[in-house]
């Protein structure tokens, strides 16, 4: 099963809900969000002007639905939010919910520039800052050719800050054949981060299989 259907799957047997983005529950998918916003001044600095009055730019890859926009509401009322996701029903809400914000379909990490349907506008060249939650946890080929890809496509493409969460942790927890979540090794995925930066924070107290790590420009 690709992971559209996957989706789609889960997203009609439990509807607007945590778990039809594949959290185990509302609670696990609040502490990651939480985590990954922990951190990032989403305050614009920049001198008065255009710019500044709007704030800076977020992208958030796999958005679902919308649900990480509070959290940076806590931080800033101003911001340029853009969502993405590649299940059309997630960006429907997502629309519904936050219709002062922007919301694509496209699958981000095979495609960065672009949106799924013709119809809408490409994606920014650029953002200011890249947050990801709960996209780099599939259990497939190649897991962790798969992830540095998707690590190095955000930090290309952002101005200041990526942040991500990752399931994993170290020791590397053990990863059962036939399950969903492939369980990286932090030590790993910390390597690579470094060969794109030294400035890295990273968090890991929260969950004993799950970390996240922001990379600061």
């Amino acid at each position: 099963m690709g992971k559209l259907e996957s989706y789609r799957r889960t997203y009609k047997k439990y509807g607007v809900n945590a778990r039809a983005l594949q959290y185990t529950s509302r609670q696990a998918q609040e502490k990651r969000l939480r985590e990954l916003v922990a951190d990032i001044d989403f305050e614009d600095h920049r001198p008065i002007g255009p710019l500044a009055r709007r704030g800076k730019s977020v992208l958030d890859v796999g958005c679902g639905f919308g649900d990480i926009i509070p959290f940076i509401s806590e931080k800033t009322k101003s911001f340029e939010y853009t969502g993405v996701d590649l299940v059309p029903e997630f960006i429907e809400v997502a629309r519904e919910r936050y219709p002062n914000h922007r919301f694509l379909i496209a699958n981000y990490f095979n495609n960065p520039l672009m949106s799924k349907h013709e119809t809408q506008a490409p994606l920014m060249t650029k953002f200011d800052i890249v947050i990801t939650s709960g996209t780099l946890n599939a259990n497939i080929k190649n897991p962790y050719t798969y992830r540095k890809r998707a690590i190095k496509i955000m930090w290309e493409r952002s101005n200041e800050i990526v942040a991500f969460n990752m399931a994993g942790g170290h020791p590397q927890p053990q990863n059962k054949k036939g399950n969903r979540v492939y369980y990286a090794d932090l030590n790993k995925i910390v390597d690579f981060c470094k060969s794109l930066t030294t400035n890295i924070i990273i968090r890991k107290d929260y969950s004993p299989n799950d970390f996240t790590i922001l990379l600061f420009k």
